[in-house]
């Protein structure tokens, strides 16, 4: 199993026609890549966007994804990011956003622990909470990869800081009760976390392991 990421300038809400324009480029070329490499997809954030009206935002994205999936006929996914700041950080958004695309069954979702922790979405305490909220809403089985990552900050710092897993500010045993509850779901994971020699990526990955089969 392999997933792809798209580079970190890609912006889907971007009002800049250039940048708009080198999205929609490199975006093409990463399913292609992908596709080729037999991935599940491409993950790409939600995007930003600057302008007073967050509107504006969804109405760019919803343009940009139809664009892409109109010339994209392969079988990989766009995987589209949580993010930890205020915009494209509920699972609302996501699954309105998939909605409302053209093509939605092409269209997957990523979740990141540590956006949805800083977010203020996910605060450690309250993940049942959360899992029957995205069940719902649908939006958990749409989730087709985690990026499994401990936060360096509280919860609504809305900061996006990657810590390793249990030395964060989320901890072991909140990020724990998360993994059972997505390795349930069959959900792969990709760490995302620091080197630490505190923690060792096979130990950290050991930890992981621990955490699902418990």
């Amino acid at each position: 199993m392999s997933v792809a990421h798209a580079p970190y300038p890609a912006n889907l809400a971007s009002d800049d026609a250039r940048l708009a324009e080198a999205t929609r480029l490199s975006l093409l070329n990463d399913l292609a890549i992908a596709e080729a490499n037999g991935s599940i997809g491409v993950v790409v954030h939600f995007g930003k966007h600057a302008g007073p009206d967050p509107l504006a935002g969804y109405r760019n994205m919803l343009t940009m994804l139809n664009r892409i999936l109109a010339e994209w006929r392969g079988k990989a996914l766009l995987l589209i990011e949580n993010q930890a700041g205020r915009f494209g950080s509920t699972p609302e958004e996501l699954v309105q956003i998939r909605r409302l695309c053209d093509d939605p069954e092409r269209v997957g979702f990523c979740l990141d622990t540590c956006h949805a922790f800083a977010s203020g979405l996910w605060n450690g305490r309250n993940w049942a909470e959360l899992e029957e909220r995205g069940g719902e809403l649908d939006f958990f089985d749409h989730v087709k990869i985690v990026h499994l990552n401990d936060s360096r900050y509280p919860s609504g710092s809305r900061r996006d800081a990657h810590a390793n897993i249990g030395l964060g500010m989320i901890g072991s045993a909140s990020l724990a009760e998360a993994v059972r509850s997505l390795a349930r779901r069959g959900i792969p994971f990709v760490l995302e976390t620091p080197e630490s020699p505190a923690l060792p990526l096979h130990a950290e990955m050991n930890r992981v392991k621990e955490f699902a089969d418990d």
